[in-house]
């Protein structure tokens, strides 16, 4: 009984060959991106109604970290998702392609999206910025 390897090193395997047609994860990057924002606006009034029943009338007490949560919660998830498929997208499809074209879009804006949440929170201070 001889014991060959499993794995033969002499041949190496062969990589994937980028698509140049389809455009399934960019779209779906594209798509995610813009439900993140779009998010915001559905988890705002639940945020404040967090807000409303977690904060106390003055000062800060210990559940203040409910209402950010509530708020930040659909448009982070959003948009890890879009920009995941945005990555992929690039890696999988042919630069210049509808699916490449759609991944680039989708991590500029998601780009915009954290540069101008970014913004607003250290201008106030708080990852509560409706307040």
């Amino acid at each position: 009984m001889s014991l060959a390897p499993l794995h033969d090193p002499s041949v190496a395997p062969v990589p994937a060959a980028p698509k140049a047609h389809g455009s399934g994860e960019g779209t779906a990057s594209l798509a995610f991106s813009l439900m993140a924002l779009a998010s915001m606006y559905f988890t705002a009034p639940l945020s404040l109604m967090a807000a409303l029943f977690t904060r106390p009338s003055q000062g800060s007490g210990r559940l203040d970290w409910v209402a950010p949560l509530v708020l930040w919660s659909y448009p982070v998830l959003f948009g890890l998702l879009a920009v995941t498929l945005g990555i992929v997208a690039l890696r999988v499809f042919v630069p210049r392609s509808s699916g490449w074209t759609a991944g680039v879009a989708a991590l500029w804006v998601s780009a915009a999206e954290v540069a101008i949440g970014l913004v607003l929170v250290l201008r106030h201070g708080d990852f509560m910025i409706l307040f």
